[in-house]
């Protein structure tokens, strides 16, 4: 008699052929569900029927405890091909991919199960069903969550945050507030005149301030006849009859109108200064910030378009060549109309590389790195903005900073070579030899490279034709479909515009806090950005409620921003207590909103699908660029006062607040808890009692049942606990020492 450990022998002429994808394949009882492979994927499982001949030899070689059934059924009609059904399906899997895969394709018996509503169908079975292999990831299997290539990676993409957030903001040094007394209307040059303070007495009014009801010049208006009233002084033949000190005019009864030029005394050349950015002019600062906003928004969405069509790395490195060249003429050109245009194509370009350094960045991570890796991807903005003082501070002119912060991009470009592209998009392309180069060199740092599987090959074609014959990408409306997804999706979409304003509005408006604390109050706004991101991402790891706890956090730092009104303006303070005080009510609301964004980039697309996060994030990233490119007007509004635009922020962030509280989703990463003494030894029991193909079926949940288990030639139950790996070291048993550690058992 045979020993039931031995495979059995069910026909000498046909081999069994052992999938290189090590499938598990198993015979089905008409009586016995099917089950999950290993790694939990479903596969098609070929169903052997044996000859009536064999059915006795096949009782009497099974176990006591097993009962053989009374009769299995028989397919007469396809007896003649039985000598062909053992190819373990092997073809129906890969034969469209490789033309060195078997091809012979085991049809379906559909009349081996009775109950099935396929046994009264006849004709040809249908083709295999592509659903079931969407789950096939054999590039997540290969590079695995985390690593030291992806290490490697995302610290280089995380540096093309930098000069994005020097771009940004980079206007609150190129445009700071002039000063009083800077500039002051430019007297005709037929005129001549050389005494500027005589010339600022005679052609501007004063007025009076209702802060402080002192007098003070106008520097943005001029009288009317200035011009003739200084033709009486200067226009002499000879310079020695012109009179030596200025006489006001006895009768000023003239109108005031609008200075059209200005002539400016400081000491920084900056955009203000270029193009006369001052007095009624003073909103085109804002301008130049909206067309930068505009050039994120349709870069962002200019590298969605290329990236159908370029990977993401060649995007990567166009952004960084072509940012470069527009960063360079954004500072060196006459007109403000050229200014704002290459202004707005360097942000298109800023956008395609953190566009596409994100896609590459979520492709190659996974779990706990990938939720990190998103969050703290704004964290080097937040560096790159606390380093522009520092950069601002070398140079005196506003042409030099724009090539101060340009330039530093060809150290990206020689960073680039260690970028890798996505091994996804590749493969979804079609390209599976330049992912497979990728993921070996993935494997070859990360030191997994004796860990790979044998068919890499069959796995990653697998995929890539599961992704070439996916069905399209869910539409727009798609994501309003679904429990609670109306609710969701209204909150989430105010909360992105909302937040997203304030974010960059209120570190714009620090504009407005003094010239002379310019350097530090932006770099403590960075700092700020920076702690919020870290208390975000404690939300999003460490608690269930996050969008609860953010939306009270917001409500609460909108009220504090609300205690600016209370700072006296002028007093026993100084000037730098003031500040201080104004800069702390407006960064706690400055960290809140940073907490929130990061939770909103991180956390938006649990709220739907697998198949509508997509969409769902460039529906909302999208819409919130769209609203921010009026925030910089909301930064106007401090000709009102200074703490208007601050009110205002603070308003949004606590309606903000509002909607994210009204938003609930699952927790990011649930708590992994030990499974009880109980649940595991049922899983042992059913891995030591359950031998598939010689394999012990580790994926196979305990269930006890009463029905007697009927299996065919390769699956058995034992009477003992028994398997075909190796027991448990013990000494004396597989094991090589001479000298054992104990006393033997």
């Amino acid at each position: 008699a045979e020993s039931p450990l031995l495979p059995l022998k069910v026909n000498e002429q046909s081999s069994l052929l052992i999938p290189s994808s090590a499938r598990i394949s198993e015979s089905r009882s008409p009586h016995q569900p099917q089950h999950t492979t290993l790694e939990g994927e479903v596969h098609d499982k070929t169903l052997h029927q044996q000859l009536p001949t064999s059915t006795s030899n096949e009782c009497r070689r099974r176990s006591s405890l097993t009962n053989c059934p009374t009769s299995l059924p028989i397919d007469t009609e396809n007896l003649s091909g039985e000598q062909n059904n053992n190819n373990n399906n092997e073809g129906e899997f890969y034969s469209h991919l490789s033309s060195n895969t078997p091809r012979n394709k085991l049809p379906h018996d559909y009349q081996l199960y009775p109950n099935d509503t396929f046994a009264r169908l006849k004709g040809k079975s249908p083709k295999p069903s592509i659903k079931m292999q969407t789950k096939v990831d054999a590039v997540g299997r290969i590079t695995g969550p985390w690593g030291k290539w992806q290490l490697r990676t995302v610290l280089l993409i995380f540096l093309c945050k930098i000069p994005s957030s020097w771009f940004m903001a980079c206007i609150i040094f190129t445009a700071p507030a002039p000063r009083h007394g800077e500039f002051f209307c430019k007297p005709p040059n037929t005129i001549g005149a050389q005494n500027q303070t005589a010339w600022i007495k005679v052609s501007h009014p004063q007025k009076e301030e209702t802060e402080d009801q002192e007098f003070v010049i106008d520097f943005c208006n001029v009288f009317q006849d200035a011009q003739q009233h200084a033709h009486h002084y200067y226009n002499y033949a000879n310079s020695e009859q012109e009179p030596r000190v200025w006489e006001k005019p006895l009768h000023r009864n003239s109108n005031v109108i609008p200075c059209t030029e200005f002539q400016h005394e400081s000491s920084y050349h900056s955009v203000v200064t270029q193009y006369d950015l001052v007095c009624s002019r003073d909103i085109l600062v804002s301008v130049t910030q909206f067309f930068h906003l505009f050039g994120v928004l349709t870069g962002g969405v200019l590298a969605n378009q290329l990236l159908k069509y370029f990977s993401p790395r060649n995007v990567m490195l166009f952004g960084m060549i072509t940012q470069i060249f527009c960063g360079n003429l954004t500072g060196h050109v006459a007109s403000y109309e050229l200014h704002v245009f290459f202004r707005c194509l360097s942000a298109v370009c800023c956008a395609q590389m953190y566009t596409a350094g994100g896609q590459i960045m979520a492709d190659i991570t996974g779990g706990k790195y990938k939720t990190c890796v998103s969050t703290l991807f704004e964290q080097f903005w937040s560096i790159g903005v606390m380093m522009l003082p520092g950069v601002a501070s070398f140079w005196s002119s506003w042409s030099h900073l724009y090539m101060a912060i340009s330039w530093p991009t060809v150290i990206l470009i020689y960073l680039w070579q260690w970028i890798p592209d996505s091994p996804r998009w590749l493969i979804a392309r079609g390209r599976v030899e330049d992912a497979k180069k990728i993921l070996l060199q993935c494997a070859e740092v990360n030191g997994t490279r004796y860990s790979l599987p044998h068919d890499i090959d069959q796995q990653l074609e697998l995929q890539a034709q599961t992704a070439m014959e996916a069905p399209p990408p869910s539409g727009w409306w798609s994501m309003w479909k679904g429990e609670k997804a109306v609710r969701h999706m209204v909150c989430v979409h105010l909360s992105w515009s909302l937040y997203i304003v304030v974010y960059y509005g209120m570190l714009l408006n620090i504009r407005s806090f003094s010239r002379e604390h310019l350097y530090i109050n932006t770099f403590i706004a960075g700092f700020s950005e920076m702690m919020g991101t870290f208390f975000g991402l404690f939300l999003i790891l460490k608690t269930t409620r996050k969008w609860l706890w953010t939306g009270i956090f917001n409500i609460i730092a909108g009220c504090v921003a609300y205690c600016g009104w209370l700072v006296p303006n002028a007093g026993p303070n100084p000037p730098d207590l003031n500040v201080g005080l104004l800069m702390s009510s407006a960064m706690v609301s400055k960290m809140a909103i940073s907490t929130t964004l990061s939770i909103l980039t991180t956390c938006t697309v649990e709220l739907v699908s697998d198949e509508k996060k997509k969409i769902t994030s460039f529906s909302t990233i999208c819409w919130a660029r769209f609203w921010l490119l009026g925030a910089p007007f909301i930064g106007s509004t401090v000709v009102f006062g200074q703490l208007v635009p601050q009110t205002a922020f603070a308003s949004l962030a606590i309606w903000g607040g509002f909607c994210t509280a009204l938003i609930s989703s699952p927790r990011t990463h649930p708590i992994s808890r030990p499974a009880s003494p109980a649940t595991q030894g049922s899983q042992n029991i059913a891995s030591q009692f359950t031998i598939i193909d010689g394999m012990d079926n580790k994926g196979y949940i305990y269930k006890p049942s009463s029905n007697p288990i009927y299996s065919s030639s390769t699956i058995k139950k034992l009477t003992t606990p028994q398997s075909n790996l190796p027991p448990q070291l013990m000494p004396g048993i597989w094991t090589t020492k001479i000298n054992e550690d104990g006393q033997p058992m």
